[in-house]
């Protein structure tokens, strides 16, 4: 029960506390209150009165019944010349308190004493048969009143600032938490601010310092990828110009000359999948998003399909999505390479959107996909040959196409098609790229 009111977000849980805390506070000043102010002062009040009554009692015993009443006029105008607060049905809980207290200070039995209110709104209680009015006890309300107040507007600013520190304290881990998601989308060159106190500052230091780390890493592997491209090109680019030349002789085994040119393609198209994998880790830092009407878009984009069979652009909506056109074109590309690859045709691309998602699909009718192996084929390396069939691959094309939708801001799904086959879908919730 307690985990169900406890809040989730650290500034709700220190909020509460701050909260709790500052009640518990108000509620022991309360009950100080009222056993070191509010309770010694009824009683010094009460001795007071029970005093005056009891010489005021005496002297009605003393004096002879014809001027009793005269006195007692006298009496009850004096204490009825002060002023008291408006007339009440009920005792409040200062009187009830006082009354208790006088009864006890006069020797009578607790609840004996009769009391009346008077029209005037003041207290009056019945001594040696006469209605003798007692001196008011606003002063105690007015007292009561005014510590009430004070304690609801300190509780209430200690409340308010309770909640600007906290609010102080949770900005700079907002913007932590931000920038690790940016970090996580493909972003490096991230800065946070390290300005204010010394621990946040130092956090953003750690942060900054990681995050350079990531580019400087990321960097690196690019830039060890582009040599290793470039210098194992060079040979495979001596090796198809010595297989032609040989082709051209009419010199070695036609049959063998053409494995050697399948390999050389397919050994240079996996150097390339390589380098599109480390390249869609971060492609946000070299394009800047753009509104892309993705029909016009992807009719271009059929254009470069490489081989066979050639997809199609299925008609529908005209929508309009944020994107990176590059990292867009890639995504595409190799969504349609894997149909051609592992799918059966009619391979056909379509886009639209449901409600505020947009979305691109790439479909084919091939074997597709067993349930279970959905999410393990968007791992670099995987492999569904064995379900799908057709051409073996690297392993990378999903891959490369799941982080380039992360970096997108969007998201990659493998579904089953109706009727057979596979659905490829990129889809964007509401809000811009990343």
């Amino acid at each position: 029960m307690m985990r169900r009111l406890t809040p989730r977000t650290l500034f709700g849980r220190n909020l509460w506390l701050i909260v709790a805390l500052i009640v518990v506070g108000q509620l022991v000043n309360a009950v100080v209150y009222g056993q070191l102010v509010a309770r010694p002062r009824v009683r010094q009040m009460a001795e007071a009165t029970a005093r005056s009554l009891q010489a005021v009692s005496e002297a009605l015993r003393l004096l002879p019944a014809p001027e009793r009443e005269g006195f007692v006029g006298r009496f009850n105008a004096r204490a009825s010349g002060v002023p008291a607060e408006a007339e009440r049905a009920r005792l409040s809980l200062l009187e009830r308190a006082f009354v208790a207290e006088l009864t006890a200070q006069l020797g009578e039995a607790p609840g004996s004493l009769a009391w009346r209110r008077e029209p005037s709104g003041l207290l009056a209680v019945r001594l040696q048969g006469q209605w003798l009015v007692l001196p008011p006890v606003q002063g105690l309300h007015r007292f009561a009143r005014t510590w009430l107040i004070a304690s609801i507007v300190t509780g209430a600013l200690a409340l308010l600032g309770a909640w600007l520190i906290q609010r102080r304290i949770n900005r700079p881990l907002a913007r932590l938490v931000e920038a690790a998601r940016a970090v996580g989308a493909g972003q490096r060159r991230l800065a946070l601010p390290t300005d204010g106190p010394e621990e946040t500052a130092a956090l953003a230091r750690g942060f900054n310092e990681m995050a350079a780390a990531l580019a400087r890493d990321e960097e690196d592997r690019l830039l060890m990828l582009a040599g290793l491209s470039h210098d194992l090109r060079t040979p495979l680019a001596k090796i198809r110009l010595a297989s032609e030349l040989l082709r051209d002789a009419g010199q070695g085994d036609p049959a063998l000359l053409d494995t050697l040119d399948r390999s050389l393609h397919g050994l240079d198209g996996l150097l390339t999948q390589f380098l599109d994998y480390a390249r869609a880790a971060h492609p946000a830092e070299h394009e800047v998003p753009v509104p892309i009407p993705l029909r016009d878009f992807l009719a271009e984009t059929l254009v470069l399909a490489p081989g066979l069979p050639q997809p199609v652009l299925v008609a529908g909506e005209a929508v309009t999505q944020p994107a990176r056109p590059q990292a867009l074109r890639r995504m595409v590309l190799n969504l349609l390479v894997n149909a051609q690859n592992h799918g059966a045709p009619p391979i056909e691309v379509a886009c639209g959107a449901d409600g505020d998602t947009v979305w691109i699909e790439v479909r084919d009718r091939g074997p597709g996909i067993a349930p279970g192996r959905a999410e393990s084929l968007k791992r670099p390396f995987q492999r569904g040959d064995a379900a799908r069939g057709g051409t073996p691959g690297s392993g990378l094309g999903l891959a490369i196409v799941e982080r380039l939708a992360r970096a997108e801001g969007a998201e990659l799904r493998l579904l089953p098609r109706d009727g057979g086959g596979l659905t490829a879908r990129v889809s964007w919730a509401p809000g811009p790229p990343a």
